[in-house]
Protein backbone atom coordinates (compact mmCIF):
# COMPACT_ATOMS: atom_id res chain seq x y z
CA UNK A 1 0.00 0.00 0.00
CA UNK A 2 0.91 3.58 -0.50
CA UNK A 3 1.37 6.14 2.16
CA UNK A 4 -0.84 9.22 2.24
CA UNK A 5 2.41 11.28 1.23
CA UNK A 6 3.24 9.03 -1.54
CA UNK A 7 -0.47 9.87 -2.83
CA UNK A 8 -0.14 13.42 -2.67
CA UNK A 9 3.26 13.05 -4.56
CA UNK A 10 1.38 11.66 -7.39
CA UNK A 11 -0.85 14.07 -7.42
CA UNK A 12 1.24 16.84 -7.44
CA UNK A 13 3.63 15.45 -10.25
CA UNK A 14 1.56 13.10 -12.23
CA UNK A 15 3.86 9.97 -11.46
CA UNK A 16 5.33 7.79 -8.72
CA UNK A 17 8.10 5.38 -7.94
CA UNK A 18 6.57 2.68 -6.36
CA UNK A 19 8.13 -0.59 -4.85
CA UNK A 20 9.16 -3.66 -5.99
CA UNK A 21 6.48 -6.11 -7.29
CA UNK A 22 7.93 -8.90 -8.70
CA UNK A 23 10.51 -11.40 -7.76
CA UNK A 24 13.61 -12.65 -9.95
CA UNK A 25 11.78 -15.65 -10.61
CA UNK A 26 8.89 -13.99 -12.16
CA UNK A 27 10.34 -11.27 -14.05
CA UNK A 28 12.59 -14.28 -15.73
CA UNK A 29 9.92 -16.39 -16.59
CA UNK A 30 8.02 -12.99 -18.20
CA UNK A 31 11.24 -11.89 -19.75
CA UNK A 32 11.02 -15.43 -21.86
CA UNK A 33 7.63 -14.92 -22.61
CA UNK A 34 8.18 -11.80 -24.25
CA UNK A 35 11.42 -12.75 -26.06
CA UNK A 36 8.69 -16.04 -27.11
CA UNK A 37 5.86 -13.47 -28.52
CA UNK A 38 8.52 -11.24 -30.34
CA UNK A 39 10.03 -14.55 -31.41
CA UNK A 40 6.89 -16.14 -32.48
CA UNK A 41 4.77 -12.82 -34.02
CA UNK A 42 4.61 -14.22 -37.75
CA UNK A 43 3.67 -18.00 -36.78
CA UNK A 44 0.01 -18.71 -37.62
CA UNK A 45 -0.12 -21.57 -34.76
CA UNK A 46 1.14 -19.25 -31.50
CA UNK A 47 -1.21 -17.46 -29.94
CA UNK A 48 -0.66 -13.77 -30.77
CA UNK A 49 -0.78 -10.34 -29.00
CA UNK A 50 -3.47 -7.80 -30.58
CA UNK A 51 0.00 -5.88 -31.90
CA UNK A 52 3.89 -6.87 -32.19
CA UNK A 53 5.54 -4.47 -34.15
CA UNK A 54 8.46 -2.77 -34.12
CA UNK A 55 7.20 1.02 -33.78
CA UNK A 56 10.21 2.93 -35.03
CA UNK A 57 9.94 1.54 -38.43
CA UNK A 58 13.81 1.18 -38.70
CA UNK A 59 15.59 -2.16 -38.02
CA UNK A 60 18.69 -0.26 -37.18
CA UNK A 61 16.94 1.71 -33.90
CA UNK A 62 14.05 -1.00 -33.17
CA UNK A 63 11.62 -0.41 -30.41
CA UNK A 64 9.47 -3.55 -29.90
CA UNK A 65 6.26 -2.43 -28.87
CA UNK A 66 3.35 -5.36 -28.00
CA UNK A 67 -0.03 -4.62 -27.22
CA UNK A 68 -2.30 -7.02 -24.97
CA UNK A 69 0.73 -9.72 -24.42
CA UNK A 70 -1.84 -11.19 -21.71
CA UNK A 71 -3.77 -12.30 -24.01
CA UNK A 72 -1.12 -14.49 -25.34
CA UNK A 73 0.64 -15.76 -22.42
CA UNK A 74 -0.53 -17.08 -19.04
CA UNK A 75 2.19 -15.07 -17.16
CA UNK A 76 1.05 -12.05 -18.82
CA UNK A 77 -2.07 -12.98 -17.88
CA UNK A 78 -1.28 -13.19 -14.14
CA UNK A 79 0.58 -10.13 -14.10
CA UNK A 80 -2.62 -7.60 -14.85
CA UNK A 81 -3.93 -8.96 -11.70
CA UNK A 82 -1.41 -8.74 -9.69
CA UNK A 83 -2.60 -7.69 -6.11
CA UNK A 84 -0.37 -4.74 -4.78
CA UNK A 85 -0.29 -2.74 -7.85
CA UNK A 86 -4.36 -3.19 -8.34
CA UNK A 87 -4.71 -1.74 -4.89
CA UNK A 88 -1.98 0.92 -5.61
CA UNK A 89 -3.79 1.94 -8.47
CA UNK A 90 -7.17 1.86 -7.12
CA UNK A 91 -5.62 3.99 -4.00
CA UNK A 92 -4.39 6.75 -6.97
CA UNK A 93 -7.07 6.76 -9.15
CA UNK A 94 -9.89 6.84 -5.99
CA UNK A 95 -11.89 3.82 -8.24
CA UNK A 96 -14.30 1.26 -7.13
CA UNK A 97 -13.47 -0.99 -9.95
CA UNK A 98 -10.78 -1.08 -12.25
CA UNK A 99 -10.52 -2.59 -15.55
CA UNK A 100 -7.28 -3.45 -17.90
CA UNK A 101 -7.55 -1.01 -21.04
CA UNK A 102 -4.53 -2.75 -22.60
CA UNK A 103 -1.09 -4.09 -21.71
CA UNK A 104 1.98 -2.76 -23.31
CA UNK A 105 5.48 -3.68 -23.92
CA UNK A 106 8.27 -1.97 -24.97
CA UNK A 107 11.48 -3.35 -25.54
CA UNK A 108 14.84 -1.59 -26.54
CA UNK A 109 17.23 -4.10 -27.37
CA UNK A 110 21.03 -3.16 -25.83
CA UNK A 111 22.77 -0.13 -28.31
CA UNK A 112 20.48 0.08 -30.76
CA UNK A 113 17.19 0.20 -29.44
CA UNK A 114 15.82 3.40 -30.25
CA UNK A 115 13.82 6.91 -28.95
CA UNK A 116 10.33 7.14 -27.68
CA UNK A 117 9.46 10.40 -28.20
CA UNK A 118 7.91 13.18 -25.84
CA UNK A 119 3.44 11.98 -25.72
CA UNK A 120 1.28 11.66 -23.50
CA UNK A 121 -0.91 8.55 -23.30
CA UNK A 122 -4.71 9.53 -23.43
CA UNK A 123 -4.87 11.84 -26.31
CA UNK A 124 -3.40 8.58 -28.69
CA UNK A 125 -6.75 6.93 -26.48
CA UNK A 126 -8.87 8.98 -28.27
CA UNK A 127 -11.52 6.01 -27.70
CA UNK A 128 -12.06 6.85 -24.11
CA UNK A 129 -12.80 9.42 -22.42
CA UNK A 130 -11.93 11.26 -19.83
CA UNK A 131 -8.73 11.32 -19.59
CA UNK A 132 -8.36 10.28 -16.49
CA UNK A 133 -6.34 6.70 -16.90
CA UNK A 134 -2.96 5.93 -14.61
CA UNK A 135 -0.54 3.18 -15.78
CA UNK A 136 1.69 0.96 -14.34
CA UNK A 137 4.93 0.92 -15.25
CA UNK A 138 6.83 -2.24 -14.29
CA UNK A 139 10.53 -2.64 -14.89
CA UNK A 140 11.61 -6.09 -16.41
CA UNK A 141 15.71 -5.04 -15.90
CA UNK A 142 17.30 -2.31 -14.20
CA UNK A 143 17.08 0.97 -16.17
CA UNK A 144 18.21 4.07 -16.16
CA UNK A 145 19.50 6.73 -18.91
CA UNK A 146 21.52 4.84 -20.44
CA UNK A 147 19.44 2.20 -21.77
CA UNK A 148 16.34 4.28 -22.41
CA UNK A 149 14.67 5.10 -18.78
CA UNK A 150 11.10 7.06 -19.05
CA UNK A 151 11.63 10.61 -18.17
CA UNK A 152 9.00 12.67 -16.83
CA UNK A 153 7.71 16.70 -16.78
CA UNK A 154 6.26 16.55 -13.33
CA UNK A 155 3.25 18.51 -13.45
CA UNK A 156 1.98 18.47 -16.47
CA UNK A 157 -1.11 15.98 -16.02
CA UNK A 158 -2.48 19.47 -14.96
CA UNK A 159 -2.39 20.91 -18.37
CA UNK A 160 -4.50 19.32 -20.59
CA UNK A 161 -4.22 17.54 -23.57
CA UNK A 162 -1.06 19.23 -25.31
CA UNK A 163 0.17 16.18 -27.64
CA UNK A 164 0.00 18.74 -30.64
CA UNK A 165 2.67 20.63 -29.13
CA UNK A 166 4.51 17.97 -28.33
CA UNK A 167 4.53 16.26 -31.91
CA UNK A 168 5.46 19.40 -32.86
CA UNK A 169 8.93 19.25 -31.27
CA UNK A 170 12.11 18.93 -33.12
CA UNK A 171 13.91 16.44 -31.07
CA UNK A 172 13.99 14.68 -28.25
CA UNK A 173 16.50 17.25 -26.86
CA UNK A 174 14.25 20.16 -28.02
CA UNK A 175 11.85 20.39 -24.97
CA UNK A 176 12.07 23.95 -24.27
CA UNK A 177 12.23 25.49 -20.50
CA UNK A 178 8.92 27.18 -20.51
CA UNK A 179 5.20 26.07 -22.04
CA UNK A 180 2.66 28.59 -21.31
CA UNK A 181 4.44 30.93 -19.00
CA UNK A 182 5.13 27.44 -17.09
CA UNK A 183 8.55 25.97 -16.03
CA UNK A 184 9.23 23.07 -17.79
CA UNK A 185 11.75 20.73 -15.89
CA UNK A 186 12.72 16.91 -17.14
CA UNK A 187 13.27 14.25 -15.06
CA UNK A 188 14.80 11.71 -15.50
CA UNK A 189 13.06 8.55 -13.99
CA UNK A 190 15.09 5.24 -13.37
CA UNK A 191 13.52 2.22 -11.89
CA UNK A 192 15.10 -1.19 -10.57
CA UNK A 193 14.25 -4.23 -12.10
CA UNK A 194 10.78 -5.64 -10.88
CA UNK A 195 9.92 -2.37 -9.49
CA UNK A 196 6.46 -0.16 -10.54
CA UNK A 197 6.22 2.89 -11.24
CA UNK A 198 2.92 5.27 -11.89
CA UNK A 199 2.02 7.67 -13.98
CA UNK A 200 -1.06 9.67 -15.41
CA UNK A 201 -1.99 9.39 -18.86
CA UNK A 202 -1.74 13.34 -19.41
CA UNK A 203 2.20 13.42 -17.65
CA UNK A 204 4.48 14.30 -20.48
CA UNK A 205 7.15 11.57 -21.11
CA UNK A 206 9.69 9.92 -23.05
CA UNK A 207 12.41 8.05 -23.64
CA UNK A 208 16.01 8.29 -24.83
CA UNK A 209 17.70 5.57 -26.97
CA UNK A 210 19.27 2.22 -25.73
CA UNK A 211 23.18 3.44 -26.05
CA UNK A 212 24.05 0.72 -23.03
CA UNK A 213 25.40 -3.19 -23.42
CA UNK A 214 22.16 -3.99 -21.66
CA UNK A 215 18.66 -4.72 -23.10
CA UNK A 216 15.74 -2.50 -21.60
CA UNK A 217 12.62 -4.69 -21.37
CA UNK A 218 9.35 -3.31 -19.61
CA UNK A 219 5.39 -3.33 -19.56
CA UNK A 220 3.07 -0.81 -18.84
CA UNK A 221 -0.02 -1.70 -17.57
CA UNK A 222 -2.84 0.53 -18.53
CA UNK A 223 -6.01 0.85 -16.19
CA UNK A 224 -9.63 2.27 -16.68
CA UNK A 225 -11.57 2.96 -13.89
CA UNK A 226 -15.53 2.88 -13.78
CA UNK A 227 -15.69 6.69 -15.19
CA UNK A 228 -14.24 5.37 -18.40
CA UNK A 229 -16.70 5.47 -21.15
CA UNK A 230 -16.50 4.22 -25.33
CA UNK A 231 -16.04 7.17 -27.73
CA UNK A 232 -17.08 5.38 -30.77
CA UNK A 233 -15.68 8.49 -32.82
CA UNK A 234 -12.25 7.61 -32.06
CA UNK A 235 -10.09 4.96 -33.31
CA UNK A 236 -7.60 2.79 -31.66
CA UNK A 237 -5.86 -0.95 -32.64
CA UNK A 238 -8.48 -2.05 -29.55
CA UNK A 239 -11.29 -0.60 -31.48
CA UNK A 240 -12.24 -3.68 -32.67
CA UNK A 241 -12.89 -5.51 -29.25
CA UNK A 242 -14.83 -3.17 -28.24
CA UNK A 243 -18.80 -4.32 -27.01
CA UNK A 244 -20.44 -1.87 -25.80
CA UNK A 245 -22.11 1.56 -27.46
CA UNK A 246 -21.10 5.15 -27.93
CA UNK A 247 -21.05 6.80 -24.63
CA UNK A 248 -21.43 3.28 -22.21
CA UNK A 249 -18.87 2.62 -19.58
CA UNK A 250 -15.78 0.58 -21.16
CA UNK A 251 -16.21 -3.46 -20.21
CA UNK A 252 -16.28 -6.70 -22.34
CA UNK A 253 -14.42 -9.91 -22.53
CA UNK A 254 -11.11 -8.22 -23.79
CA UNK A 255 -11.46 -5.62 -20.68
CA UNK A 256 -11.45 -7.40 -17.52
CA UNK A 257 -12.61 -6.47 -14.40
CA UNK A 258 -8.97 -6.55 -12.23
CA UNK A 259 -10.26 -5.06 -9.06
CA UNK A 260 -12.80 -4.45 -6.76
CA UNK A 261 -13.31 -2.51 -3.85
CA UNK A 262 -14.28 -4.79 -1.02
Amino acid sequence: MLSTDQVEQFKTDGYLRGGRVLSDEQIEALREEMARVVRDRDNPDAAQPVLCHNFTGNPDTPVWQVVNIWEASEPFHQLIFHPTIAEEMAQLTGASTLRIWHDQIQYKPAATGGVNMWHQDAPLWPILAPMTEVSAWVALDDVAPDNGCMSMVPGSHRWGNQIAFLNALSGWDAMPAEFEDKPVEVRPCPVQKGEVHYHHALTWHGSPANTSARPRRAIALHFMTDETRYVASGEHVMKPFVEVADGEVMQGQHFPVVWEKP
